[in-house]
């Protein structure tokens, strides 16, 4: 796992329910998803997908 956690945030977003959640990639392609309001709240993957690709 790299050190260097990255917050990946678009700052462009102005729903608010789209910036309660954010992506941190942890390196080595893995990414936990975690809500900002509940920090005990968050997956772990692989895999990252933005969530307008999911609708």
């Amino acid at each position: 796992m790299s050190t260097h956690a990255t917050d990946d945030v678009n700052e462009g977003t102005t729903d608010e329910e789209g910036r309660r959640y954010a992506e941190l990639n942890i390196g080595d392609e893995e990414f936990v998803i975690y809500d900002r309001q509940n920090h005990e709240a968050w997956i772990q993957s692989t895999v990252s997908l933005q969530a307008g690709e999911l609708r």
